[in-house]
């Protein structure tokens, strides 16, 4: 079954069926151990941007680009996935970027402060996860390993956590990426991803409602790759794993996503306005079909 498996996965990353060719490939620069944070903190146009310039422009300026923005924290969920990511493509950084606290403390004691303070002094710069969610991470990563298909197309020869610039030639916008892994040829990008339920239906909702398209296009165009899969797993026992590659309608979606969002942000900056939800009185709103009599 395993064999079988892993034929069939080959088969999906050899068929080129899902290829949507641009008719353009960027010149990309490579940034060899740059960090996550230090990714993050570029100044350029990125697939979770375009989600939020979705939103609207004066939200991306608010969050990306005001002298006074806020610095958003991560969310457990997104501590939870990037700790999955060091488990799944980077094991041998757990040590160095995820802390566990042996047990817990006693702070009413003197002994429990001293083992406290000692644990934060330890864990400074780290992602902290208790116990349980460590051991969960764990089995996630575990399933993912086990996963026939999964396991075959990450032990495949490839870069993992890899960041990369370019210039968009349409805007002359900087944009950026950092696809979970991509193969040496950067024919086939592999995306990891977390998901209470990865049954076919309800995944696909997931990738309409977060906008997992707008990420598998924009990869697989800068890469000029022929194949974008997804290896989603669930973050509910029993872990369960579903390795899906991207068909061409979806690519072709994130791409006009992409290439709106793209011009919409060039006359943003051209013009220096970056609207809300309109100036003037909206048409009349309406409940959603689901509530109405």
């Amino acid at each position: 079954m395993q064999r079988e498996a892993e034929v069939r996965a080959g088969k999906a990353v050899g068929s080129g069926l899902t290829t949507q060719s641009t008719g353009w490939m960027p010149d990309l620069t490579h940034h060899p151990g740059l960090t996550n944070e230090a990714y993050h903190a570029l100044k350029a146009v990125s697939p979770s941007q375009i989600k939020v310039l979705g939103r609207s422009p004066l939200h991306y300026y608010d969050q990306f680009l005001a002298e006074d923005r806020e610095k958003r924290e991560p969310t457990p969920a997104m501590l939870m996935g990037t700790a999955l990511h060091t488990a799944v493509l980077e094991p041998e950084l757990w040590d160095t970027t995820i802390a566990v606290p042996p047990h817990s403390f006693d702070r009413r004691t003197k002994v429990g402060k001293e083992l406290a303070a000692e644990f934060e002094r330890e864990a400074a710069g780290k992602i902290v996860l208790s116990p349980d969610d460590a051991d969960q991470v764990r089995r996630m990563a575990d399933q993912v390993r086990k996963h026939p298909a999964a396991g075959f197309l990450l032990e495949l020869p490839g870069r993992r956590e890899a960041s990369y610039t370019w210039e968009d030639p349409q805007t002359g916008l900087a944009c950026k990426t950092r696809p979970d892994w991509h193969s040496e040829d950067r024919r086939i990008v592999v995306d990891v991803k977390t998901t209470r339920d990865a049954s076919r239906v309800e995944f696909a909702k997931s990738i309409a409602n977060l906008d997992y398209h707008v990420q598998a296009a924009w990869n697989q165009d800068a890469l000029g790759a022929e194949q974008f899969i997804t290896i989603a797993v669930e973050n509910v026992r029993p872990f369960c794993v579903a390795v899906y590659p991207a068909s061409g309608a979806m690519i072709a979606a994130g791409q006009r996503r992409i290439e709106a969002a793209m011009a919409l942000l060039a006359e943003c900056h051209a013009s220096g306005r970056w609207p809300g939800y309109g100036d003037l009185v909206q048409e009349p709103i309406e409940l959603p079909g689901w509530c109405r009599d």
